[in-house]
């Protein structure tokens, strides 16, 4: 049985870093190798920092695939299509490797980080480093209670890991969307509490759904969660970000089938149903978006010995 990668459905965590890298030309042999030895990284930094709750996620980039593993490509991995609109740049940028490290120890997120660096340097060059950081009670910068909308427990799994049955040889990895915005606080700031509530969709306090009468259209749940009684299977790690005077939100979106991603997406930007745009990305901007796959740990070392 595939091997999970356990960062993908693991708990929230305090803390967490993004690497970003791009691969040297004619290091994929090199790379097949030293990606296969990280989760024995994270593993071992886990278990001496127990209390941490450390975990990691490898992803290689959709472009870079077929350099990297040209033997087997998952099933509609593609590279995150550019939908920019007229209102909304979603500023695809090609990314080779996403490094995912999160913890409940800042300190510990620092040593895993320079560790993977220090094991893929000479083969890689670092594009970004991006941390987030658990806001209150799960929240993000907007004050409101962050993907209540999430699948929890036995789904979490279904809804992100690939199905062994309909793809073999990659059972249990999952369809990874990153993507950066920006936040706008000043300007949500100046909102009254029902104006804020009628564009997220649902109560600040609580993160319940608001009553089918005041639910807008194109509200953020209504677009992210269209279907009730059928929960949009996306797996949203999310995590504010916070670099005076930039602030926002790191969003990585896990799914065991790339349409659900693709959907997701297509319904924020009003391309999949009646409705407008999600209201939220008025008070937001995307400065980033990549697709990747993060495959079984089971498959990165099987691929290490080709």
């Amino acid at each position: 049985m595939a091997r999970e990668q356990l960062g993908i459905c693991a708990e929230a965590n305090l803390h967490g870093s993004y690497l970003l890298f791009n691969a040297l030309e004619g290091h994929e042999r090199v790379l097949r190798y030293k990606l296969a030895r990280l989760p024995q990284l994270f593993d071992r930094l886990a278990e001496h920092f127990s209390e941490a709750m450390l975990t990691g996620v490898v992803a290689v980039g959709s472009t870079f695939w077929d350099l990297l593993y040209p033997d087997a490509r998952p099933a509609g991995l593609t590279a995150f299509a550019d939908h920019s609109t007229d209102d909304i740049d979603l500023a695809p940028v090609p990314l080779d490797i996403l490094i995912q490290i999160r913890s409940d120890r800042q300190d510990v997120n620092v040593i895993a980080s320079l560790q993977v660096q220090q094991l893929l340097q000479g083969h890689v060059e670092l594009q970004e480093h991006l941390q987030g950081f658990r806001y209150l009670d799960g929240r993000n910068l907007s004050g409101f209670i962050d993907a209540p909308y999430c699948p929890k427990g036995r789904a979490k799994r279904q809804a992100a890991l690939v199905d062994a049955a309909q793809q073999p040889v990659f059972a249990a990895g999952s369809y990874v969307y990153l993507q950066r915005l920006s936040f706008d606080a000043p300007a949500w700031q100046q909102l009254s509490l029902s104006e804020q509530e009628e564009i997220m969709g649902y109560d600040k306090v609580s993160g319940k759904r608001l009553a089918d009468g005041l639910i807008l259209p194109d509200s953020h749940l209504a677009v992210m969660q269209p279907d009730i009684e059928s929960p949009m299977a996306v797996v949203q790690q999310n995590m504010p970000f916070c670099l005076l005077p930039q602030q926002g939100l790191i969003e990585l979106s896990y799914a065991a089938n790339p349409a659900a991603l693709a959907l997701q997406l297509a319904n924020r930007l009003g391309q999949a149903q009646n409705n407008g745009y999600d209201l939220l990305l008025n008070y937001c901007r995307i400065e980033l978006s990549a697709a990747f796959f993060a495959p079984s740990i089971s498959f990165l070392e099987l691929s290490a010995q080709v």
